[in-house]
Formats: structure tokens, C-alpha cells, sequence
């Protein structure tokens, strides 16, 4: 009964199998092949207009390339306007694209043209073109304007009365414009098409035909940009595909964008000849899915009775090899699948018994490598009972299997050392039969009593489920790792203590991105910082830029562990500048390079050092006047011996010129005039007395002169209580200079204002402060020309009195203004500055309590002015 019903199901599902094919066929070719082959049209369309895309864009751009490198001479030089013609004709000739190429002027006249040979031309036609203007073309227009490469839609030729196609090119105030031969590209469009029966056409953006597969036309191209197929790939851009109509004829084509210069390129053929393969495909394949739908009915029946037949066969040899039977052999048949399935059986069987013997096997051989295994390993069950321990386990105890088996895994002796440990290993295996492994560091006591650190886990195994069925334990002996990482922790415990102890501010950073790892309490206490600024600090933030680089050029250089930097420029988190040593020392930490740079703050050390050389300044410029002062007492002592003998000869002089003028004179009434000494007697009688009177006066001025020198060079008073009188030292000043003013200048004035009050202070060191300034203010002019102003005023309001010396100098700069009273600061070392009395002379104004200020600008002079405390009552 089975066998029958098998037979009608197997002969139903043959028939419906037979019918299938015939059904599909005609699906294929109704829904299937007819869009395909659609397809396969547009396609072939879309190629053909790419190929023509493709070539168009070559041909224009190889005119553009023409066209610019021509442009791209100087034509504008007389040297090139010669030769301009046979340029444009060589060029022409050369070009495989273009069959005009012109020079048009600003005013768009043709300055010259060149023409392919091969068209007819006459000079006639030369002068006609050159006399032909330009100057209302739109593409000549746009090229002007916007000063770059354009192309023409259509285009006037300049050469006859048809249309072209034009790219202009600015050469500085001309334009270059080439016409592309529309010939050549009407011929590439038939070499592309051959005789596949498209047809081609180029339209610009409007819709206007430029080029079609004819022959270029020579009237206005021709407008299709109301066929809606062209109008929906011009709004679109994409490769449009469709049916239209034109001239009344039914197409298929595809529209699709150029890449150069934005035309469309349209592919079209006729409906018939492009759908013509769908008939005789939907013929032949109808007719064939007919004659096969006959010939598999009654086949797929007789093989259907044939193959239920065999597969009885089948079943019964399939349950002998199931249940383990020796079957008897496979009788051999004619369906080759049959034949493979029972293979397929007696091969199974085979297999079966072989893994069956690999598995026991295996067995033995896993035992033998879980025995021999380095780690300590074990199987349990999920409630924790040991099922197994392989001999390294057992060995470290000194157990045997048979005292370990069955008992829960906490109690054996692995963990009855520690009770803690107990109860962690109970939580690891509660963990585990969940189904996460568990994994940590323990210790087991070996069977010698001695620590063995273990690296421990715990893991699930699952049977075909996903069910956890054992856990499978296993331990690493890590002793001499625990030893080696708990020297290494008390290594590092005791730099990082050096570290955090250290007087010296420290700071650990890396040297190639400057990032800070870490900074000891003295550098947080420094830079004024705190620890949480610090894994966003870079050490670039605190040191100068050309420090640090001198810095990494120290290690990059020299290659050293060690690198020092004597003074370098630092900064608080605040901005405050400070001056510090560095040294830095190459380290390795925890497998890492880096620096421990050690930091010396030395800007109290250098304040104290540049103290010192300001002590020594005034202690070389006291030593100075003191020398000074010996030598003008004992040079004022020479001078005033001779001094005194000129007025004391004077005075004898004087008389006796008196007496012997009284004489001559009683000479001159009895004799008349003559002369004494070249000068007649009248001249003698006038001028005698003012020699003498000269000479009386310039004694008393050398007199006055050595008596301020001595005054200038007399030791100050310590106590600063004496009287100062301004004026005077102004006086002095002058006085003392004489010599140099007269030298350096033609205008020297003194403008002194009367009662002024009295300074209390040393008048001896005002006038060295007066001395220094107007010495500085003469140095300073560039000629006798250039004056210096002296004045003093008295400003009631401050109650301060004060002073100013002006000069028309050269002027210094801001940066020399701000270090004028810097000690051995001087711009002018080369003629024997120290650098040292305007420093004396602000240390002398600020111990009388009083301010020095200067203003100054490049060449127009320098005013300085002292302004002290007037004396109290």
C-alpha cells in the first residue's frame, strides 16, 4: 500500500515538475526577457554615447590644448606680433581638432588668423576676416569679463557664413578663439555608430542640435528641446532612457551629459529594429518549452515507477546498517545517486566503528598528557566533588588520587591550610557552574611545608546543550614571579620615597610629547600647582621654548643619560617668571623611557649675584673719584701756583703800564702819534687796560674752576643732612663742562627759575647727577648744531623741585629706554663707556628720595628729569 502511494505521489509531483519549465518559460519571456532585453538597449545606448562622450572630450580638449598654448605666449611682444601669423598657421596645422584660430584685439578686431590648409583661402579671405569684428560676440564678450577659458555653444564663423563650435582663451589683453572642425567631429560620430543602425546627435543646454551624424550643417541647427525625452535630461543631468517621436518617425534613444563642457549626447534608434530580437526570441523559446513539456510527461512517469522500485532496496539495506547487521553486498543498479547513497551507508557504519576505537584512544593519550602536564589540573563536578587530579596536582601535596576522589574540592588538601581560602574556592565553584570562570592569585603549602604562590582558574565545560556539565580546574606556580614583582614593589616604594622626600623640586615626564607623569611636593610647592593639574600638564607649559629645545638638543646630540642646563627661563602657573637650573638623568620605569628632571629655583642667587655687581660698580666708581679727587687737589695745587703768579704780575703790570702811558703820552704831544707794537698810540691808550682786565679775569676763572673741581671730588657726607641748592649745581655743572660744551654744541642754555627751595641731601652727589646728564645730553648730538636745555622749576603741588636736561639728539629706541639705568649698560662701549653713570647717578636721585624719568624717541632727542622732595621748612 505504501509502495503504491509513493508511486502516485512521485508520478503527480513528475507531471507537475514537467510543467514547471513550460510555465517558467513563459513567465521569462513576458516579465522577465522582454524588460532585460529593454535593458540590454539602453545599455548598449548608454556605451555608444559614452564612447561618443568619451571622444568628444578628447577632440575638445585636444583643441583647448591648442588653443591655450598659444595663449600662453607673450603675443603681446613685437617679437611674437611678427611671426603671429605663421604661429596661428603652424598651429593650426598641427592641431587634429581645430580648422580656424584667431588673435582678436581689446576692441575685438581679428589681429591675424590661421587656416587649415586643406580649406580653400585667398588673401582676400585673410582681410576680410581681419577686418571682421568681434566685439558684440557674446563668447568673446564672457572670455573679456571673466578672464578664463569659455566654449560657444554655436558659433559664428569668422570664416564663411555657417555655424561652429569655439573655445576663446585670454592671452593678457587679447583673446585667442579657435573653431573646432565639425567635420572630423561628424565623422567620429559615424565611426562610432558603423553600421549598427544608431544614430547620434550632440545638443548644447537649450535643447539646440550642434552636430549630427550627417554631414555639419550650415544653416541654425535645428531645436528639439520640446521632445519631452530631451527636456527630461536636460532638467535632470542623469542618462535619461525612453521613446519619442521625430520627423515622424518612432525611436528609442538615450540622453546622457558630456563631462567636458556640459552638451548631451543623444543615442537613438529605430523601435522595430531595436526590439526586433524580442519576437523571434519569444518564437523559438515557445515552440521549445512545447516539444519539452511533451517528451518529459511520459518519461518523468516511467522514471518515477523505476526509482520508487529501487529506493525499497535502499530502505532495507539502510536498516541492516542501523541496527549493526552484517548486510549482505549492495546489488549494483543504473541510478548512480542510489548507488552513492549506500556507499554513503556502508561508509558511515565503517566510521562509526573507527571513531569508536580513536575515542577510547584518545582517552588513554589525554590521560597520559594531563599525568605529565607542568600545571597543577583537576576535574569537578558543579556541585565541586574532584572526579579527577592529574599527578603534578597530586605530587605537590603528596596525596594520592584514591584520598582525593569524591571529596568536595575545598576540603582536600590543596586548601585545608587557610580557611579564607576555603570559602573563596566554594564561592569560585558556585561562580563556575554558573557559567562564568573565575580566576585569581592563591597559595597551596606543598608536602614539604614551603609557600607556592598558584595562579589559579576555574572553568566551565559544556555538554551539546550548553549545559554545564564539569569545571575544570587548573594552577600555574608563579613563586618565583611573586618573589620577582614584590622586589620590584619594594624597589619602587623606596625611589618613589626618595622621590616625594627630595628637597629639590622633581618632575617625571616624558621627553618626546613633554607629557608630566608626576611631580614631588617641593615642584607642586614651586610652580604653584596641584596634583590634579597635573595629567593635563605638559612640561612645555612651564619651561621657555629655546630653553626647552636646548634641552632636547642635550639629549638628541650627545645621546647621554644625563643632560644640564645651567639657567634657564621658567614660569609659575600664574605667569611669574622665575630662573632655574635643570638637570635631567634618562630612567627606565615600568618599561617605559623617561625623564626625572631634577629643578633648582636660582633666581634669589642670581638677584644676589647682580647685587653684588652693582656693589662693585659703586664701589669701582667711589674708588674712581676718590683717585679722581687726589689728582684734582694735587692738579689744582700746579695750577694755582702759576695762577697766582699771573695775577700778582698782572697787578705790577697794570701799574707800570700806567705810569709809562702817562709818559708816552707827554711824547706824543711834543712828537705826534707813533707806533708801539704794530698798533698806533690811540690804539695802544684803549687797548692796554682790556689786556689787563683779561688777564686779571681769566685768572679769577681759573680760580673759580679748580675751586668747583675740588668741591665736585670732596668725600660726601655720610649723614645726607646738608643743603642742596639746585641752581647751583647747575652752575656747577656748566662750570666744570666748559670745555665740552664749547666742543659739542653752539647752543647751551640755562633756564633756572629764582627761589627755589632748598633739597635736603649731599650737594656734592647732585652735582655728579647734573655732571652725568648733561655730559650724556652733549655726547648725544649729532652736531654743533643741536642744543641742550638746562632748567629747573619748582612744581607746588608735589612740592618737589626739579630739574630737566633736554637735547636734540639721535633718541634711543624703547628696548634701550627700559635698560638706560642697567649698571655697564652703554651704547657706546667703542669710545670708552662703562655703562655706570646713570645707574650712579638713579642710585643717588633715589637716595634723596627723588625719580629719575627719560623720554625719548628715535631722532628727536631725550629729556631727562629729576624730580626731588623739597626741604621741609
Amino acid at each position: 500500500m505504501a509502495t503504491h502511494r509513493f508511486r502516485r505521489i512521485l508520478s503527480l509531483q513528475s507531471t507537475f515538475l514537467a510543467v514547471i519549465p513550460f510555465l517558467l518559460v513563459v513567465f521569462l519571456n513576458l516579465f522577465l526577457l522582454l524588460p532585460h532585453i529593454k535593458r540590454d538597449v539602453e545599455s548598449g545606448q548608454r556605451e555608444v554615447a559614452r564612447a561618443f562622450g568619451v571622444a568628444l572630450d578628447n577632440y575638445l580638449s585636444a583643441a583647448l590644448t591648442d588653443v591655450k598654448a598659444v595663449a600662453a605666449l607673450p603675443l603681446h611682444k613685437p617679437v611674437y606680433l611678427g611671426d603671429l601669423q605663421e604661429i596661428l598657421d603652424a598651429e593650426v596645422e598641427s592641431s587634429s581638432s581645430l580648422n580656424l584660430l584667431y588673435v582678436v584685439l581689446p576692441d575685438g578686431q581679428i589681429k591675424s588668423a590661421g587656416i587649415r590648409k586643406d580649406h580653400r583661402h585667398t588673401d582676400r579671405d585673410h582681410r576680410t576676416m581681419e577686418r571682421t569684428s568681434l566685439a558684440q560676440e557674446e563668447l568673446f564678450r564672457d572670455t573679456r569679463r571673466f578672464g578664463s577659458a569659455l566654449w560657444s555653444n554655436t558659433f559664428v564663423s569668422a570664416f564663411g557664413k555657417g555655424t561652429s563650435v569655439a573655445v576663446a582663451v585670454p592671452s593678457g589683453d587679447l583673446v585667442v578663439i579657435g573653431e573646432v572642425d565639425l567635420a572630423k567631429l561628424v565623422g567620429s560620430m559615424h565611426d562610432i555608430v558603423g553600421s549598427t543602425g544608431h544614430s547620434i546627435m550632440l545638443i548644447d543646454h537649450t535643447g539646440q542640435v550642434i552636430a549630427g551624424q550627417g554631414s555639419a550643417s550650415t544653416t541654425p541647427p535645428p531645436f528639439i528641446g520640446d521632445i519631452p525625452l530631451v527636456r527630461k535630461g536636460l532638467r535632470s543631468g542623469q542618462p535619461v532612457s525612453g521613446e519619442f517621436n521625430l520627423e515622424g518617425r518612432a525611436l528609442v534613444g538615450t540622453m546622457m551629459k558630456s563631462t567636458h563642457i556640459g552638451w548631451y549626447v543623444l543615442v537613438a534608434q529605430p523601435v522595430r529594429s531595436a526590439y526586433r530580437s524580442v519576437v523571434i526570441t519569444t518564437h523559438n523559446v515557445g515552440a521549445g518549452a512545447l516539444a519539452a513539456l511533451l517528451l518529459a510527461l511520459p518519461a518523468s512517469l516511467f522514471l518515477a515507477r523505476r526509482l520508487s522500485g529501487r529506493l525499497e532496496e535502499l530502505a532495507t539495506f539502510a536498516r541492516r546498517v542501523a541496527g549493526g547487521q552484517k548486510s549482505p553486498p549492495w546489488p549494483k543498479g543504473e541510478i548512480a545517486e542510489v548507488e552513492q547513497l549506500a556507499g554513503d551507508l556502508q561508509s558511515m557504519a565503517d566510521e562509526i566503528r573507527y571513531r569508536e576505537q580513536q575515542l577510547v584512544e584518545g582517552e588513554r593519550l589525554l590521560r597520559s598528557v594531563t599525568d605529565h602536564a607542568l600545571h597543577y589540573q583537576g576535574l569537578l563536578t558543579c556541585d565541586g566533588t574532584v572526579v579527577d587530579a592529574n599527578r603534578t596536582a597530586l605530587a605537590l601535596v603528596g596525596a594520592r588520587k584514591e584520598e582525593v576522589l569524591g571529596l568536595p574540592y575545598w576540603d582536600t588538601p590543596w586548601w585545608r591550610h587557610d580557611a579564607e581560602l576555603r570559602e573563596r574556592v566554594r564561592a569560585s565553584v558556585a561562580t563556575a557552574s554558573r557559567g562564568t570562570p573565575d580566576r585569581f592569585e592563591t597559595t597551596h603549602l606543598d608536602q614539604d611545608g614551603e609557600v607556592r604562590h598558584v595562579d589559579f582558574s576555574i572553568s566551565p565545560v559544556r555538554d551539546e546543550a550548553g549545559a554545564v556539565a564539569y569545571l575544570v580546574t587548573e594552577g600555574r606556580d608563579i613563586t618565583d614571579f611573586a618573589r620577582a614583582k614584590s622586589e620590584l614593589k619594594e624597589s619602587e616604594e623606596r625611589f618613589y620615597q626618595v622621590f616625594v622626600q627630595n628637597d629639590d623640586p622633581v618632575i617625571l615626564m616624558k621627553l618626546e610629547t613633554l607629557q608630566v607623569l608626576d611631580a614631588n611636593p617641593a615642584a607642586l610647592s614651586l610652580y604653584g600647582l596641584r596634583h590634579e593639574d597635573l595629567p593635563g600638564l605638559r612640561f612645555d607649559a612651564l619651561i621657555d621654548a629655546d630653553d626647552l629645545e636646548k634641552i632636547r638638543e642635550e639629549f638628541a646630540h650627545h645621546h647621554t643619560s644625563q643632560g644640564f642646563l645651567k639657567r634657564a627661563a621658567s614660569y609659575k602657573s600664574g605667569g611669574e617668571k622665575i630662573m632655574i637650573s635643570f638637570r635631567g638623568t634618562r630612567i627606565r620605569l615600568k618599561d617605559e623611557e623617561i625623564l626625572l628632571c631634577s629643578i633648582r629655583d636660582i633666581s634669589e642667587k642670581l638677584r644676589l649675584e647682580q647685587e653684588i655687581r652693582a656693589t662693585q660698580a659703586k664701589l669701582i666708581q667711589t674708588n674712581k673719584m676718590t683717585s679722581l679727587g687726589m689728582l684734582v687737589s694735587s692738579v689744582a695745587h700746579e695750577i694755582n701756583n702759576p695762577n697766582h703768579c699771573i695775577s700778582i704780575n698782572n697787578t705790577v703790570l697794570s701799574q707800570i703800564t700806567r705810569d709809562s702811558l702817562s709818559r708816552l703820552r707827554v711824547l706824543r704831544e711834543e712828537y705826534g702819534s707813533f707806533n708801539l707794537g704794530g698798533f698806533s698810540y690811540e690804539e695802544v691808550l684803549e687797548m692796554v687796560p682790556q689786556l689787563h682786565d683779561g688777564i686779571r679775569e681769566g685768572a679769577l676763572q681759573i680760580d673759580k674752576i679748580v675751586r668747583d673741581m675740588k668741591n665736585f671730588t670732596k668725600p660726601a657726607a655720610l649723614d645726607m643732612q646738608g643743603s642742596i641748592n639746585v641752581n647751583r649745581s647747575v652752575e656747577s655743572a656748566a662750570t666744570i663742562l666748559w670745555h665740552h660744551i664749547q666742543r659739542h654744541t653752539d647752543s647751551y642754555r640755562m633756564e633756572l627759575a629764582q627761589d627755589l627751595p632748598e633739597v635736603q641731601g649731599s650737594q656734592q652727589q647732585i652735582d655728579q647727577v647734573v655732571v652725568n646728564l648733561v655730559m650724556n645730553a652733549l655726547q648725544s648730538l649729532p652736531d654743533k648744531n643741536s642744543g641742550v636745555v638746562v632748567a629747573t622749576w619748582y612744581d607746588a603741588g608735589a612740592e618737589t623741585v626739579n630739574l630737566s636736561v633736554e637735547d636734540q639728539g639721535d633718541g634711543m629706541s624703547g628696548e634701550v629706554l627700559s635698560r638706560l639705568t642697567e649698571p655697564f649698560f652703554t651704547m657706546r662701549i667703542d669710545k670708552g663707556g662703562t655703562g655706570l653713570g646713570l645707574y650712579i647717578s638713579s642710585s643717588i636721585v633715589k637716595e634723596h628720595g627723588g625719580t629719575l624719568e627719560f623720554e625719548s624717541e628715535p631722532g628727536r632727542g631725550t629729556k631727562a628729569t629729576v624730580r626731588l622732595p623739597a626741604r621741609q621748612g
